[in-house]
């Protein structure tokens, strides 16, 4: 048994034998009648050229007339050195290489081929190969390795292959393409969030100045001139310095969204137990106030950013000690494996959400509440969101009210 084509007849389960010449003479009429119908009906504007490089004149002459009548156009180079400058000087869509050519042969062909970075597809043929010739002609680069039987049977598969080869190198260098894509997006992007955390900055800087500047010159006309203005206008300067300290907060809301949505994180073995611990402290005077309790269990470690996490964990449970309806507020965190990665959950006792706003709530500015009732900005949420999302996680709850809330998040483990 003679095998033609060492990767076309393994993809596509043709085994070529010369004893079979009828069904492999029925393949290729077949495929060349498809060629000639698609090429009526398409109008395909060229034909696929071929470069064949072959030192026999007779054999090339006959792959030159055989190949053609299958809408290929073929030219002949009569070594390798003048099929190299042939297929520099002009366009084609695959060469097709005899191995055992004089001065150079098929090997050095496609050694030097690769060497001038050419992306073109590439069919060995020899009438005496091997195993090893075939596998270092693939390892080098080529597209397919065929052997010539002296039958010509092989010219049957050629027009197949040649066609297989191609439709590989057009979907690699497809790949290449999108990969070239996606890396100068992906620099595009990062150059982009760059100069969105710049901008930042700065607008938070140059908007804080003003707003310094207002309520600076509010508190001074409110302390000096009180006694000579009527209550009305006493109340309005109260309004004019509540709304500077209120649209401060948003800014340095709006910096820490920022600096959490564009800022490269770097992750640490982080003990969860510290952080919740730390957090209860710095909120210590608020749960004494509101003769609150926070409980947790053990808690795990994580690969975290730690500063991430302490805010994480302050929002939640900041949110779990705000949102009371006049009960002391009790808040729980539990956390536990769930499908690779710790599952963390914050429960309060609270009044609840509304399960239509379940993921409303993780909108940056969204609010269910009037500042009558409760205060806050509507960027805790949105940063929690962030930080869990950067952390590679998933962030969601679970209420129905007024059965207080259970605010889950995860962590990779």
């Amino acid at each position: 048994m003679i095998y033609f084509s060492l990767s076309f007849l393994k993809n596509c389960k043709i085994t070529a034998n010369v004893q079979n010449s009828e069904e492999n003479e029925i393949i290729s009429k077949k495929y060349e009648t498809e060629f000639r119908e698609r090429s009526v009906l398409m109008k395909e504007p060229s034909p696929i050229k071929v470069l064949y490089m072959e030192d026999d004149a007779g054999l090339a002459r006959l792959f030159q007339k055989k190949i053609s009548r299958f809408g290929f156009d073929v030219k002949l180079a009569q070594n390798g050195n003048k099929g190299l400058a042939l297929a520099n000087r002009e366009a084609f869509d695959i060469l097709v290489i005899d191995y055992q050519m004089p001065e150079m042969d098929g090997l050095a062909v496609l050694k030097a081929l690769v060497k001038q970075g050419a992306m073109l597809p590439v069919i060995m043929l020899t009438g005496a190969g091997n195993e090893e010739i075939a596998v270092e002609a693939m390892k080098m680069g080529a597209s397919d390795y065929i052997t010539k039987d002296v039958d010509g049977h092989y010219f049957q598969l050629l027009p197949i292959v040649m066609k297989e080869a191609i439709k590989r190198s057009q979907m690699a260098e497809e790949r290449r393409r999108m990969q070239l894509e996606l890396k100068r997006y992906a620099t595009e992007l990062e150059r982009s969030n760059q100069e969105l955390q710049q901008f930042a900055y700065v607008v938070s800087h140059d908007l804080k100045e003003p707003l310094h500047t207002i309520r600076g010159f509010a508190q001074f006309m409110e302390e000096n001139y009180r006694k000579a203005l009527d209550a009305q206008a006493n109340e309005f300067f109260g309004y004019i310095i509540d709304g500077t300290r209120r649209m401060e907060r948003l800014i340095e809301g709006l910096l820490e969204y920022s600096r959490v949505k564009f800022k490269d994180v770097e992750m640490e073995n982080i003990d969860c137990n510290n952080v919740v611990a730390n957090v209860v402290q710095d909120l210590q005077a608020t749960i004494e106030e509101r003769n609150a309790i926070v409980t947790y269990v053990d808690l795990p470690n994580v690969q975290g950013n730690e500063r991430m996490l302490v805010q994480l964990f302050q929002n939640l449970i900041d949110n779990g000690l705000k949102y009371s309806d006049g009960t002391s507020p009790a808040v729980h965190i539990s956390a536990e494996r769930e499908n690779g990665s710790w599952k963390f959950g914050v429960k309060d006792n609270g009044i609840g959400i509304d399960p239509k706003h379940n993921k409303r709530i993780f909108t940056i500015f969204q609010r269910l509440h009037n500042r009558n009732e409760y205060s806050g900005d509507g960027l805790g949420l949105a940063i929690c969101k962030k930080i869990v999302e950067n952390h590679k996680g998933e962030i969601w709850v679970e209420s129905q009210p007024p059965n207080g809330s259970t605010f889950y998040f995860t962590i990779p483990n």
